[in-house]
Parts: C-alpha cells; sequence; structure tokens
C-alpha cells in the first residue's frame, strides 16, 4: 500500500498545544521553522515572540496534542520516505 504523509509547511504559522508538565497543556503560537532532534527524540521547531524578541522553541514530537491552523495552504501532501531519509534538519 502507498499512502501521502502530510506535513507542515516551513514559514506556516501555527497554534501548537503540548504537554508542559504542569496541570494544563502549554499552547504556542508561531511560525514553524523544522523538525530536528532533540537528544534521541524528534522535535517541531517554530519561532515564537516573547514580547520584542524573537525566541526558537523545540517541542518534543512526543509532547504534542495538536496542531491547529485555518487555512489548509499550510499543508503540503508528500509521498512516504524509507527510514534512513526521515532525519531533517533545520538552518
Amino acid at each position: 500500500m502507498n499512502m501521502d504523509m502530510i506535513e507542515i509547511k516551513k514559514g506556516g504559522k501555527y497554534k501548537i498545544i503540548s504537554n508542559s508538565g504542569r496541570d494544563e497543556p502549554m499552547e504556542t503560537e508561531g511560525e514553524f521553522v523544522g523538525y530536528t532532534v532533540l537528544g534521541e527524540e524528534g522535535a517541531v521547531c517554530f519561532r515564537v515572540r516573547n514580547g520584542d524578541k524573537s525566541l526558537l522553541r523545540l517541542i518534543p514530537v512526543s509532547s504534542l496534542i495538536a496542531i491547529e491552523f485555518t487555512d489548509e495552504e499550510l499543508l503540503a501532501t508528500k509521498k512516504k520516505v524509507e527510514e534512513s531519509d526521515k532525519t531533517t534538519y533545520f538552518n
């Protein structure tokens, strides 16, 4: 069976809900920068605003609860890749 994968687009603005280690989930609103590795685990990277500063926030994939967006243009269809092609870095 050949399945397409759905991925979010770089540069798109998303709202991410993730586990925070506290009683309530953490909400992050920002621009998707890319995927990376955090320790031994995959993570997504978002550029967020903190006042007048721009910060990068890494969120481990296992902590993701939801990714919200309103524009379907922010999705891209990607053919399934081989295991050796899964690691992606951002700059």
